[in-house]
């Protein structure tokens, strides 16, 4: 234990002495939704005559609490975070209202990416860039929809630092791959498909360092992941907090769903954040499980089913 632990600490020390050293948070922050419905959106639970009596106090609510909990998992890195990455934010109007709460706005002059995307309910990937470290060059959607299946699109980033040129330093993709509506594996060829859009895509990208990260809807076992691993791509260690076997819980098993991958001189590495704040004891299955915001059609007023990842880069080789 003596050994993993100055090892954590070493890879921290070289997170922060090895040049523009990317720090990127990912958190899927469980239904953002403002208040009002979306023409062609499967949002109307989200509105104060839906099912979750969605008003604008359980709205406010949920923006504070989602700002807190981003707050507490900044603090639990240590580090200064260039990226905020989000999955199931509904829209623009949304993130905007979460990157001035006081509770994060202090933390970092945040840059506000958001498209929307043709996902039948509406919800997004977006992400908050600290203009104090880090410049956004380009942003794009990049989609695997069809005709016959709506999805979120995933986020496309290429950013730099604040105090170098133009160049890019990193492209990075923020995912929430296809969810296991109808079954894992039934639905399994539908994250395969987006996976490899987003791998296409990035294959026309001249960038050194590429990385993906996000919501995979899947541990690193399944076959479409290997398949990318086995091509060439790389997946960071993500150290885990004590008893805290994942990023997501379900039916008493932890499952860690919020990886990467990534194709770099550098080498990454990641940590599942893990704050008391963020969990609650599972009374039923035993231990701990994320403190979620809803539970069935009642808000809760806690923060996600999900905890959040970090994401860093260790050295240059």
């Amino acid at each position: 234990m003596r050994f993993i632990l100055s090892a954590y600490c070493l890879l921290f020390s070289l997170c922060s002495y090895s040049g523009f050293a990317q720090h990127i948070l990912f958190y899927n922050i469980e239904n953002l939704f403002d208040t009002l419905h979306d023409r062609g959106k499967n949002d109307l639970d989200f509105t104060p005559e839906g099912a979750y009596s969605y008003g604008s106090s359980t709205y406010f609510l949920k923006i504070r609490q989602t700002a807190r909990a981003i707050r507490s998992a900044i603090n639990a890195t240590g580090q200064t975070i260039d990226i905020i990455a989000i999955a199931e934010v509904e829209n623009r109007t949304a993130l905007l209202d979460l990157a001035k709460h006081k509770a994060i706005r202090q933390m970092g002059a945040w840059e506000v990416v958001h498209y929307d995307s043709p996902d039948y309910r509406g919800i997004d990937c977006a992400a908050l860039i600290n203009l104090s470290t880090t410049r956004l060059i380009q942003a794009a959607p990049i989609s695997y929809s069809s005709a016959h299946f709506k999805s979120r699109d995933a986020l496309l980033l290429k950013t730099r630092s604040a105090n170098e040129g133009d160049s890019v330093n990193l492209s990075s993709v923020i995912v929430h791959l296809p969810s296991k509506r109808g079954g894992a594996l039934e639905s399994a060829p539908l994250r395969e498909l987006a996976l490899m859009s987003i791998i296409e895509e990035l294959d026309k990208d001249t960038a050194q360092n590429q990385l993906i990260f996000g919501d995979f809807n899947a541990t690193a076992n399944a076959d479409f992941f290997n398949t990318q691993v086995e091509k060439g791509w790389k997946t960071p260690y993500f150290f885990r907090p004590k008893n805290i076997d994942g990023t997501y819980k379900f039916q008493g098993r932890w499952q860690q769903i919020d990886l990467a991958l990534y194709r770099s001189r550098k080498t990454y590495s990641g940590k599942i954040i893990a704050p008391s704040l963020l969990l609650e004891k599972d009374t039923k299955w035993g231990g701990y499980k994320p403190k979620r915001a809803f539970l069935g059609q009642f808000y809760t007023y806690g923060y996600s089913d999900h905890l959040p990842v970090y994401i860093f880069h260790v050295n240059d080789s």
